[in-house]
């Protein structure tokens, strides 16, 4: 316990190593691949502030292997950072395109349910 900056796990650190290897052996074995601490806070405050918000997530390195990245990962680095900003994009246009689309849909049905207006022709 005490101070543990060797393996960059907070200022605080009362566990070993080994435990945390453990741990993450056991978060695995039932399902868990991604352990995303941020997230929550972000995602209380867009509740609090009634805002709608997302969250994508990407994991870079797997620690049952290494804490650090390899070179492989710091090489592809710039493609992962890329990766969530292009799904994001998609499902926006997405999103966009459904909404278009609905409205379109809408305007048309209710320009069929609405009875034609005569033309008048003037002299």
């Amino acid at each position: 316990s005490g101070i543990n900056a060797e393996y960059g796990d907070g200022a605080f650190c009362d566990y070993t190593e080994e435990d945390k290897v453990e741990y993450l052996k056991r978060a695995y074995t039932a399902g868990c691949r991604n352990i995303e601490m941020e997230s929550c806070a972000f995602a209380s405050l867009c509740h609090r502030a009634s805002v709608k918000g997302a969250v994508v997530c990407v994991t870079l390195i797997d620690r049952l292997q290494s804490d650090l990245m390899s070179a492989t990962d710091v090489a592809r680095y710039d493609d992962l950072v890329r990766r969530p900003h292009r799904l994001v994009v998609q499902f926006v246009k997405r999103q966009i395109g459904l909404k278009i689309k609905e409205r379109r849909e809408a305007a048309s049905a209710a320009s069929r349910t609405q009875p034609a207006v005569p033309a008048t022709v003037t002299s």
